[in-house]
């Protein structure tokens, strides 16, 4: 990587840092939290939040580097969204429908900008092929297996979908496959009924853009 490559990534990282200091600041006063949940343990500090948002969005930066930033407009909201979700979900099992909905328009508006300004349309055809093919392949699977996920997982699963594929179709599928196996691996070692799912799909999305976009 070149200077400007470094000083780019380092820019993306601080950038990151900030953001997921503001999340964590939002997310202090639980307010997320139902009614029937208020009773739950408190989650802690949480610094993890903006050392995560600083180094997701510092290996995007890094991945894609200066040549292919627009990129970095669809897949970048997973650098930022992916820790707090991951947050809330880790806390009370629940992924916030309003919160959703912000980020599939951020990703949304980010793949037809990334096409617009590239000229590179397969980029927007990618993602809607990736987000439909995983909100199908969710739709079985919950049929199979009722109760499995949850319909926060089913309304985060095509975001995810969407904003990896983008890159490509491969990546998508790299996100899911590592979040599945992760998600297996760690299911023994869970201490409630519900699994959340939501930090293992931000997971897999972010290390699979990394190795293979």
């Amino acid at each position: 990587m070149n200077g400007n490559g470094v000083a780019f990534a380092a820019a993306l990282t601080i950038l990151g840092a900030f953001i997921g200091l503001a999340i964590r600041w939002r997310a202090a006063n639980l307010s997320y939290r139902r009614e029937d949940e208020v009773d739950h343990p408190h989650p802690g500090p949480r610094w993890w939040i903006p050392l995560a948002t600083a180094a997701a969005s510092g290996l995007l930066a890094w991945r894609f580097g200066v040549e292919r930033w627009p990129l970095l407009l669809p897949t970048l909201p997973l650098a930022w969204f992916g820790p707090w979700l991951s947050a809330i979900d880790l806390d009370v099992r629940r992924l916030p429908n309003r919160l959703l909905a912000v980020h599939g328009v951020v990703v949304a508006v980010g793949v037809g900008a990334a096409a617009l300004i590239t000229g590179d349309l397969s980029i927007a055809s990618q993602a809607a092929v990736g987000g439909m093919v995983a909100f199908v392949v969710f739709w079985i699977l919950d049929r199979v297996r009722p109760g499995g996920f949850g319909w926060g997982d089913g309304k985060y699963i095509p975001i995810i979908g969407a904003a990896t594929a983008a890159v490509s179709l491969s990546v998508a599928w790299w996100a899911f496959l590592i979040a599945c196996v992760a998600a297996v691996v760690a299911t023994p070692f869970r201490r409630r009924t519900a699994f959340p799912f939501g930090p293992w799909l931000a997971g897999g999305a972010l290390v699979a853009i990394t190795m293979f976009g």
